[in-house]
């Protein structure tokens, strides 16, 4: 007995001189309702919201269906990806359409190589048409369309899933997948596998088990290993003391063409804020026909067209090697550097690319912020209302919602400011030493887009 007290207090001991992070959601993983009592809750709300979204005699303001998807989940998905990494895409409805599938369905091929090769790809150009209805669209306001893309997403993840084996639209297709998958990497909330992990790869839906160790901030979080007996499941740690910067061996073309893209709809989304959007309109207008959604889309291309093009001059203007540093998630060696020296032109522009990520995230929580902050509460009402919880005939949403917040400002402006610093910190490694012309290039291209979003920022929404 005593030396059985002696071996937990040295391990006491031994853990505490490791200074280990704080245990993750490893509980809920390996809950046995876990996800599928979220999947059938998930399924009744998304039947509701399409109800609602075509239900006669609802207004495209104050509708359940826009209320909810994209007043409430949609700004609070990126504070969700920071604390929780991809749990959404573990809880996802249409994930588990898939899941559901694969238990009814137990034989199916694998996606076939040339739809492997090109899926990445595919998936940039649907994270780019779901940017362009949400302006174009004003998805915000249209419950009708919001329907549409619901179901559309539901019959895209049901078809995928009797055809191929796992979670084929969610791995691809799926934009808000894809827009997860970036932004995991900052995620608090980290997997961790080992090689040890026996069978994980072979029962993961999607095929990126933390076992690979390539890239264990993709993990979805869809219990599939961890109840699995045959594969040993992943474990979670939760990090808060400082983000945690990828290696650059963890993100490639495609996100790096995501992550500028995303960076291109979001100015997008701030301009419309600004009256450089109303000065914009009157003159494309007439050229297009009185065509609102035209211009918008026009617009909207391109802004996103000129970026990804000024990012390629740059990386022709900056050219030379790269040598990028990441810090190793827990459980790795941490300072490990990562490096590539491949040709001047594509390695560059990928570099440049990664550097850009904070500051994507940081407004994407920026923005997400203001549309919380001016819109959470009527759509609450909103939702209380229709649930005939509260009697209330009031205008929906209230005229003053629209309003100047002195905290709320501070708080984006806080958000911007460490998105900025994070990204100016990563240039600043990937920059050679001495190369001052380069720098001032680069700090100038990051104040630019500080500039462009600090313009919404600094008035009403």
């Amino acid at each position: 007995m005593t030396e059985q007290t002696n071996e937990a207090a040295a391990g006491r001991a031994g853990a505490a001189s490791l200074k280990l992070p704080p245990p993750g959601i490893d509980p809920l993983l390996r809950w046995r309702f876990y996800p599928g009592l979220f999947h059938w809750l998930f399924y009744a709300v998304l039947a509701a919201l399409i109800y609602f979204a075509f239900a006669p005699g609802q207004r495209g303001e104050g509708n359940l269906a826009t209320e909810v998807v994209w007043r409430l989940w949609w700004p609070g998905l990126g504070f969700l990806l920071l604390f929780g990494g991809r749990i959404w895409c573990g809880v996802c409805p249409f994930g588990g359409v898939a899941d559901l599938v694969g238990k009814i369905i137990k034989e199916r091929p694998a996606p076939p190589g040339v739809f492997r090769r090109l899926g990445p790809w595919l998936g940039v150009a649907s994270v780019f048409a779901f940017g362009l209805a949400f302006l174009a669209l004003g998805l915000e306001g249209n419950a009708g369309a919001t329907g549409i893309i619901l179901i559309g997403m539901t019959l895209l993840a049901f078809g995928l899933s009797l055809a191929f084996r796992g979670r084929t639209f969610c791995r691809y297709l799926c934009p808000v997948g894809l827009i997860t998958r970036v932004y995991s990497f900052f995620s608090w909330l980290r997997p961790h596998g080992s090689t040890r992990m026996q069978g994980a790869m072979a029962v993961c839906p999607v095929g990126q088990s933390p076992a690979s160790l390539r890239q264990p901030s993709q993990c979805q979080m869809c219990g599939v290993c961890t109840h699995d007996p045959g594969a040993r499941g992943i474990t979670t740690t939760v990090t808060p003391v400082s983000p945690r910067l990828p290696g650059l061996q963890e993100f490639g073309r495609t996100e790096g063409v995501l992550s500028l893209l995303l960076l291109g709809l979001m100015a997008a989304d701030s301009v419309r804020m600004t009256q450089l959007f109303a000065r914009y309109q009157q003159f494309a207008l007439p050229y297009l026909g009185y065509n609102y959604r035209l211009t918008v889309v026009l617009g909207v291309s391109v802004l996103v067209g000129t970026i990804l093009l000024l990012q390629l001059c740059v990386a022709r203007l900056l050219g030379g090697r790269v040598q990028v540093t990441g810090v190793a998630g827990a459980g790795d060696n941490t300072g490990v550097k990562y490096s590539s020296a491949g040709k001047a032109l594509s390695s560059r522009f990928d570099s440049m690319a990664f550097s850009f990520l904070p500051l994507t995230l940081g407004v994407f929580l920026s923005l997400s912020l203001q549309h919380l902050w001016s819109g959470a509460w009527p759509s609450l009402q909103t939702v209380l209302l229709e649930s005939r919880l509260i009697d209330w005939s009031g205008h929906m949403p209230p005229t003053n919602v629209y309003f100047v917040s002195i905290p709320l400002k501070f708080l984006q402006l806080a958000l911007l400011g460490m998105g900025l610093y994070f990204s100016l910190g990563i240039a600043r490694k990937d920059m050679r030493a001495g190369a001052l012309s380069r720098s001032a290039v680069v700090l100038a291209a990051f104040s630019g887009f500080g500039f462009l979003f600090l313009l919404p920022m600094s008035g009403a929404c």
